[in-house]
């Protein structure tokens, strides 16, 4: 038996509180990740060399326990250690010359995100979240497997999304070859989305919406007053000080009505594109893609 990994991702639908919480648990991530970056920088500059990662560990329990960053007790513990790990793995591709120096992440810029190893678990139509609880999902195939990992992040419209890790056994042996008759050929191209071998007419691809002259000039958050445009962004001004800093606040953004128009329509073509025509509806045993990149 061979160990395989396969990936679901379905939409969320939390509640108001719910999504304050998941959007705590981004701005902790992020709250941690520069928190790390910059004890690496103190400690290389000091040291000479870097600061290893069961010390940064040990750093991160002890900031729990100050009174100012004791908010931190109320993220989940395994997030802020993936944070530490993420970083880690940054710093390997960096020296590694597979990626540039990592850099602080900017609240505006950082799409809300977080990454959860253990302890996710899909019943009923819900998916568990340490120390958010029970939120709703949209499901649309059962998961089969064990999970591995857990990904949340939230898109421009302000969806969040829940990636899954499964692993599965795959018995051994060589896979039968199909059919002839069932091979189908799926041609990708840059005027029709894609052509199929069968003959039959090309899918044309998803059209963009053309943006308006302001939009395109300034996006269309611009637009906002400057004040309706600092509640937008969540720039508003904190109260009590009992809160997590303001790196950490919830990011809340409009995105541009494009982008909101046409990302589920060119996500739709992706996935029912080449199944509408020929051989390839539930028939082909085989499917071959032809496409160049760049």
């Amino acid at each position: 038996m061979a160990a395989q990994h396969k990936v679901y991702r379905f939409r969320m639908e939390p509640t108001k509180t719910h999504a304050v919480f998941l959007g705590r648990m981004a701005g902790a991530r992020r709250f941690i990740w520069n928190w790390a970056l910059r004890r690496w920088k103190d400690y290389h500059a000091e040291h000479g060399k870097s600061i290893s990662l069961a010390q940064l560990s040990a750093e991160l329990t002890a900031l729990k326990q100050q009174p100012e960053t004791a908010w931190l007790n109320e993220i989940d513990s395994q997030a802020l250690q993936q944070a530490l790990k993420g970083l880690y793995g940054a710093f390997v591709n960096f020296f590694e010359k597979r990626a540039r120096h990592p850099r602080f992440k900017s609240r505006k810029r950082d799409r809300a995100r977080f990454r959860i190893p253990q302890r996710v678990k899909i019943q009923d139509g819900k998916v568990s979240v340490p120390k958010v609880g029970q939120v709703r999902i949209r499901q649309s195939q059962p998961v089969e497997g064990t999970t591995k990992s857990a990904t949340f992040r939230r898109d421009a419209r302000g969806h969040w999304f829940v990636t899954l890790t499964v692993c599965f056994e795959l018995p051994d042996g060589p896979l039968l070859p199909p059919a002839a008759d069932k091979v189908a050929g799926i041609d990708l191209g840059l005027i029709d989305f894609a052509t199929l071998s069968d003959g039959s007419d090309p899918i044309q691809g998803a059209q963009v919406l053309p943006q308006g002259p302001t939009e395109a000039a300034h996006g269309s958050e611009s637009t906002l007053p400057p004040q309706e445009r600092e509640q937008a962004e969540g720039q508003g001004p904190r109260q009590g000080g009992s809160h997590p800093p303001e790196d950490c606040q919830p990011e809340v953004r409009l995105p541009p009505q494009t982008d909101h128009q046409t990302c589920p329509r060119s996500r739709r073509d992706l996935h029912r594109g080449p199944e509408r025509q020929g051989p390839c509806e539930n028939q082909a045993g085989q499917v071959v893609l032809r496409c160049f990149n760049g």
